[in-house]
This record gives structure tokens, C-alpha cells and sequence, in this order.
């Protein structure tokens, strides 16, 4: 076992220099400002974080504080200066920047950054491709990357895990009803509801008019995703399972518009970069420290490892979706209804009548908070949200009374886009 843990330097480098790239690339990093007041207004706490919602401050100027803090430490992570102090820093401050956003009523599935994240800052990651490293051995008589030893394998192997339970949950609950899922409309409900979500979008592939297809593919990914998380620990298989990972992405981003970029592009971690490297010769994998680590070394990546993967593991086997920062990732195994709710306004501008479709380019976390307060509509959340609407939306600003409409439409692309009811819930 501990053979296998053991690992290099180098391949945690790459890891590090992947992820905290990613984070600074990462759209949902920077709308946490934009999001800060809606989720004050609405406090609506994701599973594991209700006792902290009454507490947790949120505005504008915190998130864009806690960005101050995210952003230069997260850079110097990839730089690899100064490592440990900016891992540690970047992980906190990613911490309040994804979790400010879930409190809007919906949870957006970035999680995995953060467990990343506190993985990194729990490991030695800025042993090796890092300015640290080049620094000391300036000092010292350079002698190449240091021993490969657990501190530098145990955190890849725990991302690998990870990643593997991220796959994992969500096809088992495919399973629990049977192949029905693939076979009887399932599928084609959820398609139908996330083209509808993306203001009716339609793939230039039009696989629900191909029922054979859509059901062989549902099929395959039924087997496709209880197997990654063995796929990707055994060598001989990881390189299969992340080539088929990876066109897993390709057909859900093709089909759903789902890419979760974010998570194939840590996929880095899985590559033998060490590997690679060495045979580029000494001058390329010098840029370490050539010491062996400690062994303690590895027990701080322990303990992070450990908590990350049984709060991934309860979680998905509880299929808590709309957790933080924890949470089953997408399972989409549920039959959906075949009518969307959404929320309309109604108010007076200049003295005439103005009604607007807040379904009408509403991003995915706008829809889950639509979604929520159309489901669950509790009158102080409702009147603080239009606040909210206000403030951000001039046409808003000199508005009279606003009453806000639940409507609904068909799901199914082929009915008729008008609304086929509209209840007044607040006024």
C-alpha cells in the first residue's frame, strides 16, 4: 500500500500549477460579488451550512474583499512562491467565494476546486516547478526533483478518489430504478428541461429524435459511471477511463451544454508527468529541492484527504445535491415534470403597464433561484429579492408596485413556448 502511495513531486506540481490556473480562470470565482446580495436577500442554505447562514456575512464588499485575497494568492500558488502561506491563503478565500453564491437558492457544483484546493494546501505541492524550489537551490548545490515519497503521492491519489466519486454517486442512484431510466423517457424529460433552462437551446444533434440512440447512450452511461472511480485506480485502466471520461464531457456538453470545464481540465492530475519530464533530461526536472521529504510529511494530506473523501462519499451515498461543501453531484435520475415554473413581474414604469419574463436569459444559478422562490414562496424572502432587483436593474428603479407572477410552461420543445398559467404570489 504504501508503494503505491508514493509518488512525485513533479506530479503534484503540475496538479498545483492546474488547479489554482483553473480558480483564476474560473467564471464562478468572479460573479461572487455579483451574487453577494441576492444571497443575503434570500439566505437560503445550502444542506450542511444552515447554522452558519445567520452568521456568514455577505455583501458585495466581503466577496469582493475575500477576491483581494483569492486572486494574488492563488497566482503565487501557480508560481510556486511562497507555496505553503498561498495555498493555505487561496483555499480559505475560495472557501467564502464558492460558498456566498449557494446561499441564492441553488447550488452550482464547484465543489471539487475547493477540495482540490484544500488538498494542495495540505501537501507539499511547492517542492518542485515552483520559484521556492528554484530559490533553494540557488542556495544549495542543485541535485534534481526530491525521493518520490507519500506526502507528494498521497494527495493525488485522494484527487483521483475523488474524482472517481464524483462519477460514482450519480450513476448509482441511475440505478435505483432499474434501466428505466435509460429506457423509459427519463432522459429525454431531462434533456428537455435543461434545453429549456438554456432559453431554448437546441444540439445540432437532436438525439431525442433518435429514441434507439438516446436509449443506448442512457445505457452506457449508466456502466460508464459506476466504473470510473476502479478505472481510475488501476493503471492499466486509468488511461481508458480518463479518455472515456473525457468523452463523456465531449457528449454532455454536445447534448446537455454542460462541459464542466473546471473539472476535465484538473484531469492533469492523472497524467505521469514525472514521467514525462525525465525524459526531456535532468535540465527539465532539476527544478526541485533534491531533498527527501519527511517523513511526517505526509499526515497533514492525510487528515485532509480523509475528511474530503467520507464527506464526498456520505454525501453522494445520501444524494444530497444541494449541498456545501459537500454535495452529490448532478444524478439527473429523477423523471422531470413535463412543466417548468418560472417567475414574471409585473409593475407601472411611466404610467404603463410592464410585465417581464425573468426566465428570458437567465443564467443556470439564476433559474435554480427562480426555481426555488417560485417552489417555496415565502413572503419576506420574495419582497427582499425584488429589492435586490432594484438596485441591480434601472428599468426597476423607478418602478412602481411590484407584484411577482409563478408561471408555467410545457418542458417538451415541441408544445407551444406561451405561458399556459400565471398565479399571482406576492404583491
Amino acid at each position: 500500500m504504501r508503494g503505491y502511495l508514493t509518488g512525485s513531486a513533479i506530479d503534484l506540481a503540475v496538479f498545483r500549477i492546474t488547479v489554482f490556473s483553473v480558480v483564476l480562470l474560473s467564471r464562478d470565482v468572479y460573479e461572487a460579488p455579483v451574487w453577494a446580495a441576492t444571497s443575503s436577500a434570500m439566505r437560503a442554505a445550502p444542506g450542511g451550512l444552515a447554522w452558519l447562514a445567520p452568521h456568514l456575512p455577505m455583501s458585495p464588499a466581503w466577496a469582493w474583499a475575500a477576491l483581494g485575497i483569492l486572486v494574488p494568492s492563488a497566482l503565487l500558488s501557480v508560481l510556486g512562491l511562497f507555496t505553503r502561506v498561498a495555498t493555505v491563503l487561496a483555499a480559505s478565500s475560495l472557501a467564502y467565494v464558492l460558498a456566498v453564491p449557494q446561499f441564492s437558492g441553488t447550488v452550482i457544483h464547484t465543489h471539487h476546486l475547493l477540495w482540490f484546493a484544500l488538498l494542495l494546501a495540505a501537501s507539499p505541492c511547492g517542492d518542485a516547478l515552483s520559484v521556492d524550489a528554484w530559490l533553494r537551490a540557488r542556495k544549495h548545490s542543485p541535485q534534481g526533483a526530491p525521493d518520490e515519497a507519500v506526502a507528494y503521492g498521497l494527495p493525488i491519489r485522494a484527487a483521483w478518489v475523488l474524482v472517481g466519486l464524483i462519477f460514482l454517486f450519480p450513476g448509482l442512484w441511475k440505478w435505483s430504478a432499474g434501466l428505466d431510466w435509460a429506457l423509459s423517457g427519463t432522459l429525454r424529460g431531462q434533456l428537455y428541461w435543461k434545453w429549456a433552462e438554456h432559453g431554448g437551446w437546441r444540439p445540432w444533434l437532436r438525439i431525442d429524435e433518435w429514441p434507439g440512440v438516446l436509449e443506448a447512450g442512457g445505457v452506457a452511461v449508466m456502466v460508464f459511471e459506476p466504473l470510473v472511480l476502479a478505472g481510475v485506480l488501476v493503471p492499466r485502466l486509468r488511461p481508458w477511463t480518463v479518455g472515456a471520461a473525457l468523452l463523456f464531457h465531449a457528449a454532455t456538453a454536445l447534448v446537455f451544454r454542460i462541459d464542466f470545464s473546471s473539472l476535465w481540465a484538473c484531469y492533469t492530475v492523472f497524467a505521469p508527468w514525472s514521467r514525462v519530464f525525465a525524459r526531456h533530461g535532468p535540465g527539465v526536472a532539476s527544478t526541485g529541492t533534491g531533498r527527501a521529504r519527511d517523513e511526517r510529511g505526509w499526515i497533514p494530506a492525510a487528515v485532509a484527504s480523509g475528511v474530503l473523501v467520507l464527506g464526498a462519499t456520505v454525501s453522494g451515498a445520501m444524494g444530497l445535491r444541494y449541498g456545501f461543501p459537500f454535495a452529490c453531484y448532478p444524478t439527473f435520475h429523477t423523471k422531470a415534470p413535463a412543466e417548468i415554473p418560472a417567475l414574471e413581474l409585473e409593475t407601472e414604469v411611466g404610467g404603463h403597464l410592464v410585465r417581464w419574463d425573468l426566465a428570458e436569459g437567465a443564467s443556470q444559478r439564476e433559474w435554480g433561484t427562480l426555481w426555488h422562490l417560485a417552489l417555496r414562496p415565502e413572503p419576506s424572502r420574495i419582497a427582499r429579492w425584488t429589492e435586490v432587483l432594484r438596485a441591480r436593474h434601472p428599468r426597476l428603479a423607478t418602478a412602481g408596485r411590484i407584484r411577482v407572477f409563478r408561471t408555467w410552461r410545457a418542458a417538451d420543445p415541441h408544445a407551444s413556448a406561451s405561458v399556459l398559467r400565471r398565479e399571482l404570489i406576492w404583491e
